[in-house]
């Protein structure tokens, strides 16, 4: 979640210790200030009173003991933006959101009148369909290809399908698409160049982003390189997220990691759960099983890895191309996706 806004001199005003810390540390991952951190009213007001910095942003909460609406009219004509975190969930996607929204006020304040502002035009956006899962989930290729055959082959979506290989750790969506005979292309992002958003699209576009395992969750909220930016920004931009695990014990204890600590990060953004099937024992059923459980009241899919790989195995050969069932399970899992 990149700042939009450099140079940012933050002061937090916040009672609860533990959500002060995660809205500072989280400001403080995009690059922004934190000149101050307040955790009463008198503090506060000691502190603003010998600044007059324009770029100064409060953000606080009422529940600040001592806090009163007085409080704002005291620095009505300061060149301050106080900004209020009432009613936010920790969650760091909808805290930045509704700081930015926040932000579009202008900054140097007077006592003149507000000019009208113009209606504002919703621009239209790619929808971006970013694809993570478990480090032992061998499918996610298969599984991009798969989504993106289906999407540029549905008339009713009008809109042209780009992939985005962002997983570092193996790129192996590049690797095979180069070596297969399927007629789309793929972006590679290299980490030679450190990138730290996603190339632009056009606005009629579906993109498929394949960014492999998600880091830790401290790492995604905390990591001020440019990797925890691309993650960040990619997770920020997202339409949709697909969660890919397989069958087995260690697939689904990352799972199970991920559905108790991701939530606080992708809280607004719709996920849909993937399992696909490998084997025929026991070991499967358990691990079926578990998934149904894990994933209960949650947008969730079963299918086999035969069924993306055309029979030929995702490690064997270069076909992508999924099996006639294959392709009746992707278009449905396509259609959940709107």
């Amino acid at each position: 979640m990149r700042s939009e806004i450099p140079q940012i001199e933050v002061v937090t005003a916040i009672a609860d210790a533990d959500f002060e810390d995660f809205v500072a540390q989280l400001l403080f991952s995009q690059g922004w200030s934190i000149i101050y951190r307040a955790f009463d009213s008198q503090a506060l007001e000691e502190h603003l009173s010998g600044r007059r910095s324009f770029r100064t942003v409060i953000v606080y909460k009422a529940d600040l003991p001592g806090f009163s609406s007085d409080l704002l009219m005291k620095y009505e004509d300061a060149p301050f933006t106080f900004i209020s975190l009432e009613g936010s969930e920790p969650a760091a996607h909808a805290i930045m959101q509704k700081i930015r929204s926040q932000l579009r006020l202008p900054l140097v304040q007077s006592g003149r009148p507000e000019p009208e502002i113009a209606p504002t035009i919703v621009k239209s956006a790619p929808r971006i369909f970013t694809i993570t899962g478990s480090a032992s989930s061998p499918s996610r290729s298969s599984l991009a290809v798969a989504l993106a055959n289906e999407l540029s082959g549905t008339r009713s979506t009008q809109r042209r399908v780009g992939i985005v290989d962002a997983d570092f750790r193996s790129q192996s969506l590049t690797r095979r698409l180069a070596k297969s005979s399927n007629a789309l292309t793929v972006i590679s992002l290299e980490p030679s160049t450190r990138p730290r958003a996603l190339p632009e699209f056009h606005a009629e576009e579906s993109v498929i982003v394949d960014i492999g395992s998600l880091p830790s969750l401290g790492e995604a909220v905390h990591d001020r390189r440019w990797y925890g930016n691309l993650i960040s920004s990619i997770v920020e931009s997202t339409s949709h997220l697909l969660y890919i695990s397989c069958s087995t014990e260690e697939s689904m204890d990352e799972l199970a990691l991920f559905l108790k600590e991701f939530p606080l990060l992708l809280r607004k953004i719709p996920i849909t759960y993937i399992c696909i099937l490998v084997g025929s024992s026991r070991e499967l059923r358990e691990a079926e099983a578990r998934f149904l459980t894990l994933t209960t009241a949650e947008n969730r899919f079963l299918i086999r890895e035969s069924q993306l790989s055309g029979g030929s195995g995702l490690f064997g050969g270069t076909n992508f191309g999924a099996t006639k069932t294959g392709r009746g399970e992707i278009g449905k899992i396509v259609q959940s996706l709107r």
